[in-house]
């Protein structure tokens, strides 16, 4: 079982509330691809707008995976990405004034879902979880120490012992109409983009404003586009050796300070809060809402879906589009990179999961699940979720080997026929070989005496003409 590469677990999320497993029977064998466990019933209320899934210490640490799961209701839960168990669940932030409309209901709904780690102290080693909702409400929730919970909670606890107690630590107020949001964990940095404000970039830690950009510049008639950030994703610290190309800033950079946007009139912008607040790149990419943004680990690419299920690679030294993978009817609703292999996830409309290759976008393997997709993430995985090998018993290795034995010895016989077959092919084949080529000789003998006979000819009749003529 050493031998066999570590499978790759999804977990795909729906509208009708559910989550999907799709697991491979191992890393070397991605077309097994197939769904392995559905956990919810299917509820069109309890639709999942946004899902996160992370552990402390990357795709091979199972230990701490954790999967946050926000529901329309604005409802967060945390569940083991494993077992599908509920490990905690935190309340909506509750509706503003007008509470029954569905404006209110929409304000509530979360479009930012972050998982927190190392945020104060640790409950069963769950993270924190920052969530940002529509109507513009940032909260952050870190999991209460049994020791700390109160008498009633401890006895909800013995009852629930797989649930932990939340508490709402911070919360501040950021721009309405919230479209997506990034977190940033080696700046503590959250960015938040909205329809009708430009994007911002906010301390978790204290929740004030860190920075405020500014959109393109105005065009030739003096017009400027309406923000409407759809996607955002935090960039590396540009190093030292990177070109200018492919900076955007000098290499001192400090993390947090650089960041790739999608907008929803199908421009990518990269900024750089350290060069200056307007974008430092802007490319005009189809003609479709980009819906979702993918960067691969080593930073240096990232992948941009739309709104009509185009998919494509940005080089970011070159500011370049250079690869584009086919494939999706509809829009694409959500891209995962493996952080390890050079694999991508990709969800759409057309309600497929597919598996492409980062480097030669080739189609590792492609799932039917049925249902809308609201987002997909890589799961950690070890040697566990290896499925056995079938067993094979000593009596059945002996009779596979005589069978090969038999096999071999047949095959054997067979050439060593085959052999004095061509033999006989051959003799029989020199002699024809030999009177075609008489055949061929005496023709072109015939063919010499008929010319010889036609020149012997022609001369005795110009003799005979000459004689008349003297007469």
């Amino acid at each position: 079982m050493e031998d066999r590469a570590l499978p790759l677990r999804l977990v795909y999320s729906d509208e009708l509330g559910q989550l999907k497993v799709v697991q491979t029977a191992d890393g070397a064998q991605l077309g097994t691809a197939a769904v392995a466990a559905t956990w919810g019933q299917p509820d069109k209320q309890q639709c999942i707008d946004c899902v996160q899934l992370g552990s402390a210490g990357g795709i091979a640490d199972t230990a701490t995976a954790a999967l946050a799961v926000a529901r329309c209701s604005g409802i967060i839960e945390l569940r083991s990405p494993l077992t599908g168990d509920v490990l905690g669940t935190i309340p909506s932030a509750g509706s503003p004034a007008g509470n029954g409309t569905k404006q209110a209901a929409d304000a509530g709904r979360v479009r930012g879902l972050h998982l927190l780690w190392g945020e104060g102290e640790s409950a069963g080693g769950l993270p924190g979880v920052l969530s940002v909702t529509q109507g513009g409400a940032a909260r952050v929730h870190v999991p209460v120490p049994a020791a700390a919970a109160a008498d009633g909670q401890q006895e909800q606890q013995q009852q629930q012992q797989q649930h932990a107690a939340w508490e709402e630590r911070r919360a501040w107020q950021v721009p309405a109409e919230v479209c997506c949001t990034a977190y940033d964990p080696a700046s503590g940095r959250l960015a938040v983009g909205c329809l009708g404000a430009e994007l911002r970039l906010f301390d978790v830690a204290s929740g004030e404003l860190a920075f405020a950009f500014k959109g393109g510049k105005p065009n030739m008639v003096g017009l400027v586009d309406r923000p409407w950030n759809t996607a955002i994703a935090f960039l590396p610290p540009a190093s030292p050796s990177s070109s200018s190309g492919g900076g955007g800033g000098d290499g001192g950079a400090a993390p947090g300070s650089r960041l790739l946007v999608g907008t929803g009139y199908a421009k990518v912008r990269m900024y750089d809060a350290e060069a200056g607040k307007r974008p430092q790149m802007e490319l005009t990419w189809g003609d479709a809402r980009i819906t979702c943004l993918a960067l691969e680990p080593d930073g240096q690419r990232c992948w941009v879906g739309n709104s009509k299920g185009q998919l494509e690679v940005l080089d970011l030294r070159t500011r370049k589009f250079n690869g584009a993978i086919k494939g999706l009817a509809g829009s694409a609703r959500g891209l995962a990179a493996h952080s390890e292999l050079p694999v991508l996830a990709s969800v759409g409309l057309d309600r497929y999961l597919r598996l492409h290759d980062r480097h030669t976008r080739q189609l590792l393997a492609k799932v039917y699940l049925k249902t809308l997709p609201t987002g997909v993430a890589f799961c950690p995985t070890d040697a566990s979720m290896l499925p056995p090998l079938p067993e094979v018993k000593a009596a059945d290795k002996r009779r596979e080997k005589e069978r090969r034995r038999r096999r071999s010895e047949a095959a054997a016989a067979a050439g060593d026929s085959e052999d004095d077959e061509d033999e006989e092919l051959l003799g029989s084949g020199a002699e024809e070989e030999e009177a075609e080529e008489q055949e061929e000789q005496q023709q072109r003998q015939r063919q010499r005496n008929k010319r010889s006979k036609q020149r012997s000819d022609g001369k005795r009749s110009k003799r005979r003409a000459a004689a008349g003529d003297s007469d």
